[in-house]
């Protein structure tokens, strides 16, 4: 599972950042679902550390498990 890099992601996670009750920035970050979960969840590897290009976030990985609904295909 360490070999995985962002190069095999097949999905996009659908995300979005609050700043106050009137101001939201949407975004994707690129995904491998690994799991279907029984309740209509996945078990997600993330790439990527929120919507920032900072050098070395790229290749961080964290796993996840989010709502089908919110995983989109590439």
């Amino acid at each position: 599972m360490n070999k995985i890099t962002r190069k095999d992601a097949t999905h996009l996670l659908e995300c979005s950042q609050c700043y106050c009750s009137t101001s939201r920035y949407d975004y994707y970050m690129e995904c491998i679902i690994l799991k279907e979960m029984p309740n209509d969840r996945l078990k997600i590897m993330v790439f990527g550390e929120r919507f920032w290009n900072r050098p070395g976030d790229n290749e961080k990985k964290h796993i996840r498990y989010v709502d089908k609904h919110r995983v989109k295909l590439i």
